[in-house]
């Protein structure tokens, strides 16, 4: 096992278009997929009002990117970021305007209208062979 580097690290971020996020609900751990767009070395996802926006906003949440795991991988990684999440709201902060000109498109149709950004506290990763 190698511990990879953040310059790798966010490499390997902006090489994926989907990961999961991780956060706590109702005092249960609860783990999501959504796509998600490497933005100014910051993750971020859109995703509509409810549970996952509340649960999320404002607390520390963990995200996870990794090579695949269904033994088919020609080589094995898993990036993490953990930090706190929060919804941009601002409509003059400069990384809304750039989002909402088209940086992250939802999977679904309905109203996907919050753009949520993970301010990275620790951002880590391992390599482990292939």
């Amino acid at each position: 096992m190698e511990i990879l580097g953040r310059n790798e690290c966010l490499r390997l971020l902006a090489s994926r278009k989907v990961g999961r996020l991780g956060f706590v609900t109702d005092d249960q751990p609860l783990v999501l997929p959504v796509n998600y767009a490497l933005v100014r070395d910051i993750v971020v996802f859109r995703t509509g009002g409810g549970a996952k926006l509340d649960a999320a906003i404002g607390h520390k949440v963990a995200f996870e990117i990794d090579s695949g795991t269904d033994g088919e991988a020609t080589e094995v990684w898993s990036v993490l970021v953990q930090g706190i999440a929060e919804d941009i709201t601002d409509a003059t902060d400069a990384l809304n305007v750039e989002l909402r000109a088209g940086a992250i498109w939802p999977w679904v149709s309905d109203v996907r209208d919050h753009y949520v950004r993970i301010i990275p506290q620790v951002v880590s990763g391992r390599w482990l062979g292939g």
